[in-house]
């Protein structure tokens, strides 16, 4: 298998990820058009739990062993033997502490039969935790297209199987339609894991040195950034249960639920698109960095990926603001209603708030990359966790409040973002550089002005969905297109897009 450049890596990746979320935006819009407000409601509840489960068992681990493989070639196969035996424990511990507190869960959240979900969800923990391990030993060899391909067919399959069952099981029941929503993610982890198999078949790791990695250095290369990886699922897991108490204060509990499962179903789900991108570069730069053998210029390694960040997420938060009725109706139609509430005017609201955190975010995950290269390894989780209590204290002060409400969890997501960035900034600065011109800035500005531009002209001719597809697209390729012309990167950027991990 062909090792990827630098930057091609982060390509394939972002590329895989755009393909992959897209599959997943479909599979969310179909199937909150499917369960409704507080159907996706119900939905969400069960996932913050298994999705701890998952992130226990594999936090960061592609991210964290790409580090190590990068820095052990000579000892790959004794790093993945380890690493498979080590989230396979986690993982058959995990599904065991699922399975038994299921019941006692969906009691806890007041839905008590929301237990079989959680049953039938149990089994994926191990698969999935297998398939990070075999994603991050291709990352730390520089082949990222077997991450990319697994991840595309595991969504594929997940929308495809998912909205068929619960299109079909709807007629029974939203907690049936439920059922075989949750039934179809098990069914593409599996999926996943043999299209990973395929890849590894052909790429089998062998041990070149003699002296294998010491299961103590490993874990302490590969903790800081599991623990770094837990904390924010950990944080959404705690949300599924206290936001919806504090919501309560206020207004019923299923209006709570469905003022939640806006918020975590329908908007978050398009808040995460832009963050695809960042991901991607992130998890390039950290084994790029922590080879001792290359002689990439990190200071502007950092720089570019920078950059590369706020050309790909600056027109979302831009279009999010500006109009975030427009998308939520395109993408919703009235299907986010319910309760005798507009659902769609509360969701266009939070869209238009969340989006200003994606660019604090995406920033953040490149730093908190770098700094894991560099060996600052608990700085991330302490930064991080201070983010997420000024999170929690946000909300516990203002869900609760009639006016603020549903809105609180928005803005605390952004000030735990805006948080954590500042730290990590402050940290940064002492080992890396960021070197960006006003002339970048500049050609930036330029761009989303004539994006902006473009959108208002075209959406001013009419009100209706394909006029709104057609701006949509338009102020995408004009935007695109001025990139280019006004030739956003310097040649140093050109050429470092190209280099190669050697």
């Amino acid at each position: 298998m062909k090792r990827n450049g630098l930057m091609t890596g982060a390509l394939i990746l972002s590329i895989g990820g755009v393909m992959a979320k897209l599959f997943s935006a479909i599979y969310r819009i179909g199937l909150t058009r499917i369960l409704g407000g507080e159907g996706i409601g119900l939905y969400q509840l069960v996932f913050p739990l298994y999705s701890l489960c998952v992130v226990l068992a594999t936090a960061g681990l592609p991210m964290a062993i790409s580090k190590v493989i990068a820095k052990n070639k000579s000892s790959e196969k004794s790093v993945l033997k380890k690493c498979l035996v080590f989230t396979t424990l986690i993982s058959l511990l995990l599904t065991f502490i699922l399975l038994i507190s299921s019941k006692g869960m969906a009691k806890l959240q007041g839905v008590e039969d929301l237990t079989i979900c959680y049953i039938i969800l149990a089994p994926s923990i191990i698969i999935v935790s297998f398939a990070s391990v075999l994603r991050g030993y291709f990352q730390g060899k520089g082949y990222f297209s077997p991450s990319a391909i697994s991840n595309i067919a595991e969504q594929f399959v997940k929308l495809i199987v998912g909205l068929i069952l619960s299109l079909s099981l709807i007629s029974l029941g939203i907690l049936y339609a439920i059922i075989g929503a949750f039934i179809s993610i098990v069914f593409s982890e599996i999926i996943s894991i043999i299209v990973l198999l395929v890849y590894y078949k052909k790429n089998k790791p062998k041990d070149i040195s003699e002296n294998n990695l010491s299961t103590k250095s490993l874990i302490k290369d590969i903790l800081p950034i599991l623990f770094t990886n837990m904390i924010m699922p950990i944080a959404v897991f705690i949300d599924s249960l206290i936001v919806i108490n504090l919501l309560s204060v206020s207004f019923t509990r299923p209006m709570s639920i469905f003022m939640f499962g806006l918020e975590s179903g329908a908007v978050s789900s398009l808040v995460n698109i832009p963050t695809i991108f960042s991901f991607a570069i992130a998890s390039v730069i950290l084994p790029s960095i922590t080879m001792k053998s290359s002689s990439f210029n990190k200071n502007h390694q950092l720089s570019l990926a920078i950059k590369i960040i706020l050309i790909l997420t600056i027109p979302f938060v831009i279009l999010f603001a500006l109009i975030p009725d427009k998308l939520i109706d395109l993408l919703y139609s009235n299907k986010l209603n319910g309760l005798g509430v507009e659902g769609l005017n509360i969701a266009s609201r939070l869209l238009a708030i969340s989006g200003f955190g994606i660019i604090f975010l995406a920033i953040n995950q490149a730093y908190s990359s770098c700094l894991q290269a560099v060996e600052k390894r608990y700085s991330t989780i302490r930064n991080l966790s201070l983010a997420v209590l000024v999170k929690f204290i946000i909300e516990i002060i203002f869900l609760p409040s009639v006016m603020i409400n549903i809105y609180a969890l928005s803005i605390a997501n952004i000030a735990c973002y805006l948080t954590a960035m500042i730290l990590n900034q402050l940290e940064i600065k002492n080992f890396f550089k960021i070197n960006i011109s006003y002339k970048f800035f500049t050609k930036l500005f330029f761009s989303n002005l004539m994006m902006v531009l473009s959108l208002i002209t075209i959406l001013i001719l009419n009100d209706s969905w394909q006029n709104t597809l057609l701006a949509l697209s338009v102020a995408g390729i004009v935007y695109f297109a001025c990139l280019i012309i006004t030739k956003i990167f310097s040649d140093k950027d050109l050429a470092m897009l190209k280099y190669k991990l050697k």
